[in-house]
């Protein structure tokens, strides 16, 4: 086990002072804890979640995990996890790539660093290539989303390091019919409309023998950046960044003796983007709400997943007996970065020196074209029209099965689960470059053909890159969770798990770009690793009171190590690794759940320290413009998250989440492939550099309800904050190979929301307005590398304002 350093553990103690403190006045009043008197007045909602794989009340689960019910879903308008997010402390999260990040632990290389389930069933990727994108589901006709914060690795397996998300779906009932209709329409300042519809429907077939439950959905996003031909400068597409998704569910439930469940289980989805969120900075006017973009491509993502899934439940006395089996299957198919402003940048550094691909002397004078992209758009002055598309291609094959047995009495002195899991996984990641036009760019920028720029022709359908990988992951695990109260007060957890791993892949890597060393024949290098990781985790609890509970948690997350294809030596140097570690972090928890006031008031707090150790990351080379993935740098991840609810009358309730996260490198990072005997290698990361991660967020909510007549009626508010990063990344530590100083951290931003609604019998009809005071900061600014400048940024949808109708019966 790693150890805390004494000048860190101050810190710990200091921030963990905050959550003691709350519960401790009531831990001294009634240190012995006998029953609370009954609670009078209006009180909040206590949600079951099934966090330790048990049903349990969330005030006693002894860790930190946000609980969003399908009624809380709904009062505050989310459609997905982005929208979530927002609402979650210590939680960030990337629209671009769908990555979730938790207490600052994310990455782009390797295996996921969040686990991300679908009931369950484990659906996170592994980064085999570029634009290793999660599927997310959407969340309409789930029962509940749970976010776990802090490493799950005893229970939720390799992939859950920094945390874990469970999208839970609504079960078939034997007994009861229910469902639900739901229109939304809406229209965004300066862009398109949005339109949303759903069903659900479910009960028996046969009364408590067979029941069933489906539902669908559709969406239109409506664009709001135009896209222009960057040659003539003219709109060839109004709000091109538009997204249409489609969701199908589907359960049935057999109980064909008593005790016993069959369900087998149907989950489909597909989204369809439309260009991307980016806008060019120098052609757009963001102050003014113009959002112009010119890339040549139409930059489209077309994602599906289905799921398919059959749980049988077994209750006998005092165990449960449950085994999931699963078959996940996913492509998606994107253009992850334009093919043309991707080589326009890589043709501009070998053009500005003076030499052509192959590192000779230009038959013409190659400086004239040195700058083909800058801050308006493309640069080729006699060329004409140039486009070159990138395409990848991310597909999944995922067979899981979970069996096991835990005790279901609650009020047993020893509370227990056990398990055991198996995963194969198959993924493909396939990036492509089509450029047609190639061999006459060559000729207009070096004045050569392509066999003596390149060193070939094009591959057969015009590809000048293709880099194709296959891997296969494999892993058993057996797992256990054991809880003992040792009085009515204290309570101890213990869990392990304990894993075999495997990965292997093989990889064809060809093309002009690709630069290859052994004359011109494809590369097809292969690798694999193998692991067996061992998790614990620790806890004890402290029940000070019926409504106060301070806990304490140690725990492990890993993810499994892996190995990535070598770099082609004649264009980018090396030797490079091929094969990583799995890298790990050690979580050092302190919390407190609460309820004051008659239980109006509920907080939940906690103070964390993670250190996370030989990790993996994606190193750029900057000689060819291709990444390999190493295990660099050590880190430390230190804040606390609080949340709660307070009903403060039978009309006002108010909520708050607020989540502190401070997250540096503490050990340097080295490129391995540039030591030498006399050189300790480029500086890639620095001791003190700053994960990229917001320190602060903070959301705050007041919703007042009173009645029309004798209808409920509502209004609400909502503020979200994200504070500015004031300590450098790598990209903006001069002292870094990764240095650019044309980039800089995102503005701190405020986004505020309005609804008000009515429940008139079983409809509910509502008002919403998202953006009051239509924010349009710069998110996200981009540049293909250092020396171009066309840079792309991103910002909030502009205002939108809409309405909504459900009717539940």
């Amino acid at each position: 086990m790693s150890h805390m350093s004494d000048c860190r553990k101050p810190l710990l103690a200091s921030v963990a002072l905050v959550p003691l403190l709350l519960a401790f006045p009531a831990a001294a009043q009634n240190a012995d804890a006998p029953p609370a008197a009954a609670p009078v007045g209006p009180q909040l909602e206590e949600i079951t979640v099934t966090a330790t794989r048990r049903s349990e009340s969330l005030s006693k689960v002894t860790e930190s995990v946000s609980a969003f019910t399908a009624a809380k879903m709904e009062v505050l308008n989310i459609k997905s996890f982005a929208d979530m997010a927002k609402f979650t402390p210590g939680v960030d999260f990337d629209r671009d790539a769908n990555q979730i990040s938790i207490r600052g632990i994310k990455s782009d290389a390797g295996s996921a660093t969040t686990g991300i389930y679908i009931d369950d069933t484990p659906v996170q990727l592994r980064a085999l290539g570029l634009n290793a994108n999660n599927a997310l589901p959407y969340v309409f006709d789930l029962d509940r989303v749970e976010v776990l914060r802090g490493p799950q690795g005893t229970l939720f397996g390799a992939g859950s390091e920094g945390g874990t998300v469970r999208f839970i779906t609504i079960q078939p009932s034997l007994t009861d019919y229910s469902g639900q209709v739901h229109t939304e329409l809406s229209g965004t300042g300066g862009g398109g409309m949005n339109f949303e519809g759903g069903l659900a429907f479910g009960g028996p077939i046969v009364e408590d023998k067979v029941g069933f439950r489906i539902s669908g959905w559709a969406r239109r996003d409506g664009g709001y950046i135009d896209k222009i031909d960057p040659y003539n400068g003219q709109v060839t597409e109004p709000d091109a960044n538009r997204t249409n998704t489609y969701v199908v569910r589907a359960a049935v439930t057999f109980a064909p003796i008593d005790n016993l469940t069959i369900t087998p289980a149907y989950n489909f989805q597909q989204r369809a983007q439309n260009n991307y969120n980016q806008y060019w900075v120098g052609l757009s006017n963001r102050n003014n709400g113009f959002f112009i973009d010119g890339t040549p491509e139409n930059m489209r993502d077309d994602d599906r997943f289905d799921l398919a899934s059959v749980k049988i439940q077994y209750d006998l006395d005092d165990i449960q007996l449950i085994s999931n089996t699963s078959y996940f299957s996913r492509s998606e198919r994107l253009q992850g970065y334009s093919g043309t402003l991707y080589n326009l940048s890589y043709f501009q550094q070998i053009t500005s020196g003076g030499t052509d691909p192959q590192g000779d002397p230009c038959i013409n004078n190659c400086t004239a074209h040195s700058v083909l992209l800058n801050r308006a758009g493309i640069n080729l002055p006699g060329f004409g029209p140039y486009v070159s598309q990138n395409f990848i291609t991310n597909t999944q094959s995922n067979v899981t099965e979970e069996f096991r047995v835990q005790s279901t009495d609650k009020d047993a002195t020893v509370q227990w689960v056990a398990g055991v899991f198996y995963a194969g996984n198959t993924q493909r990641s396939n990036e492509e470059i089509n450029d047609p036009q190639l061999p006459a760019l060559t000729r207009y920028l070096w004045g050569e053909g392509m066999i003596k720029a390149w060193g070939m022709n094009l591959l057969p359908g015009g590809d000048d890159y293709d880099n194709d990988t296959h891997g296969n992951d494999r892993q058993v695990a057996l797992f256990g969770d054991v809880t003992v109260n040792i009085t009515d007060q204290w309570k101890f957890t213990a869990g392990l798990r304990y894993a075999w791993t495997h990965f292997d892949f093989r990889n064809l890597n060809t093309g002009p770009q690709d630069l290859l060393d052994n004359g011109g024949k494809p590369a097809t290098p292969r690798g694999k690793e193998d692991e067996e990781p061992v998790t614990p985790k620790v806890s004890l609890s402290y029940q000070a009171t019926p409504d106060d509970m301070i806990y304490g948690t140690i725990a492990e997350g890993y993810r499994i190590g892996g190995a990535s294809p070598p770099l082609p030596l004649a264009a980018c140097g090396g030797p490079f690794p091929n094969q990583y570690e799995s890298d790990t972090t050690w979580s050092y928890e302190i919390g407190t759940k609460d309820r004051f006031f008659d239980r109006r008031l509920q907080i939940s707090a906690s103070a964390y320290y993670v250190e996370w150790s030989n990790i993996q990351q994606a190193i750029y080379v900057n000689s060819c413009g291709i990444q390999y993935t190493a295990n660099v740098g050590e880190a430390v991840s230190e804040g606390f998250d609080l949340e709660g609810q307070y009903q403060v009358d039978d009309n006002l309730q108010l909520n708050f989440a607020v989540g502190y996260t401070e997250a540096k490198y503490t050990k340097s990072a080295i490129d391995p492939s540039t030591v030498t005997p006399t050189y300790k290698g480029a500086l890639l990361a620095r001791a003190g550099d700053s994960l990229d991660v917001v320190p602060w967020t903070a959301t705050i909510g007041v919703q007042y309800n009173f009645l029309v007549g004798e209808d409920q009626a509502f209004v609400r508010a909502d503020y979200e904050f994200t504070s500015h990063r004031h300590t450098p990344t790598i990209n903006e530590d001069p002292q870094t190979e990764y240095y650019d100083p044309g980039l800089h951290a995102d503005p701190a931003t405020s986004f505020v929301s309005l609804r008000t609604g009515i429940t008139l019998d079983k409809w509910d009809f509502n008002l919403f307005m998202d953006n009051v005071f239509d924010a349009h900061p710069q998110l996200m600014l981009q540049h293909q590398d250092s020396f171009t400048r066309l840079f792309t940024a991103e910002t909030f949808r502009p205002r939108t304002t809409g309405v909504t109708a459900s009717y539940h019966f």
